[in-house]
């Protein structure tokens, strides 16, 4: 049997976000239905993943993928990191209490959705893990520049040249006409929310953890090293390390782009599954 996935909305605060659910099939190995948060990347559904999250289902993981960061469907969507970080606490203690997240599940995240994951330390019911994967980095990369790079991405994904295989390029080009679509209902919030992406910096993220709790959270990072829009890891151990007391970068050499995951489900959950059973 094959995971089962349903989408639920979760009441927020006068918002209603949209949660993916990937749950494991009877019999499920490895994860034994625990749950895992999954945050994913700028303007990017969970189901764009969809590929990392069945893979991770398949292994016994019940995963837990709200979509906020440009969700355009949004009352009020964010606008800059530190609301994505602020909409994405409420959201996760939301679903604590509906029962729909096990509190104090580990989190992994892609880029937006991975730098937003470290500030989830800082909840009271705190992550157990935090798996970060090419997330966002401090940047004076132009706005306009980021966009190009990005519609270029996803124009490769709609048109088939990305993906091995004819379900992956499948899965992308969905993913890639939900992207567009998500971006015009509203620019202008998601272009903003482009330049407001720039106010991560490891200096205040420190402040953040250390102010309340959370710094013993043990923190893993994987760099695919062909990353389009953060091309140098040299910063984010030691920017980590003034935040969290147990960080570790694991940089892939092989992997060429910034949303290598999308078509490596399986060695991403390889890694996942290392992290989160070594963290145990």
């Amino acid at each position: 049997m094959r995971p089962s996935t349903t989408q639920i909305q979760q009441r927020v605060r006068g918002e209603s976000v949209p949660v993916t659910v990937v749950e494991p099939p009877p019999g499920g190995s490895g994860g034994g239905g625990h749950d895992v948060l999954f945050l994913h990347g700028y303007a990017r559904h969970p189901l764009d993943y969809r590929l990392v999250l069945e893979e991770a289902a398949e292994r016994g993981w019940r995963i837990v993928a709200p979509f906020l960061f440009a969700n355009n469907g949004l009352r009020t969507p964010p606008r800059h990191f530190w609301s994505c970080a602020a909409l994405a606490a409420r959201t996760v203690e939301a679903l604590n209490r509906e029962g729909v997240l096990s509190a104090g599940a580990p989190v992994f995240g892609h880029s937006t959705g991975g730098a937003v994951s470290y500030t989830l330390a800082r909840l009271d019911e705190a992550p157990s893990a935090i798996l970060a994967i090419n997330p966002v980095q401090p940047s004076s990369s132009a706005s306009v520049a980021f966009m190009a790079r990005s519609a270029w991405m996803n124009t490769k994904m709609f048109t088939g040249l990305s993906g091995d295989g004819p379900t992956a390029r499948a899965v992308l080009a969905e993913g890639a006409g939900r992207f567009y679509r998500n971006w015009l209902r509203r620019p202008a919030p998601a272009f903003q929310l482009i330049g407001g992406l720039r106010a991560f910096r490891y200096e205040r993220l420190a402040r953040w953890i250390r102010g309340g709790g959370g710094h013993d959270v043990p923190v893993r990072v994987l760099y695919g090293c062909g990353d389009e829009f953060y091309p140098d890891h040299g910063g984010i151990e030691a920017g980590l390390r003034d935040a969290f007391s147990r960080v570790s970068l694991e940089v892939l050499a092989e992997e060429n782009s910034h949303e290598w995951l999308l078509f490596r489900p399986r060695q991403t959950v390889d890694a996942l599954e290392a992290f989160l059973v070594g963290s145990d």
